[in-house]
């Protein structure tokens, strides 16, 4: 079990550091409350771009938590199980 955690550390040593998950969701939640206040603040002319908008970052924000939540679970799994 060590020598997989060692491994697995040498591994990911050189990996470039990725966003933490916590500062993707926190991107991701405010960019929907911009596009919330752009479809908001829209002119009749792009309120079909606003809504396009609102929707990806809808699903944006709602992909991050779901993939942060899993994550958890999986965490607390792993946790279990050693």
């Amino acid at each position: 079990m060590l020598l997989q955690l060692l491994n697995q550390a040498r591994r990911h040593r050189n990996d470039p550091p990725a966003p933490s998950a916590s500062h993707e969701l926190e991107r991701a939640r405010k960019e929907l409350a911009i596009a919330w206040q752009h479809f908001d603040q829209a002119e009749p002319a792009f309120v079909d771009a606003a809504i396009h908008r609102l929707v990806a970052a809808e699903q944006a924000y709602c992909t991050l938590l779901k993939e942060q939540k899993i994550s958890m679970s999986e965490r607390r799994h792993s946790l279990e199980v050693v």
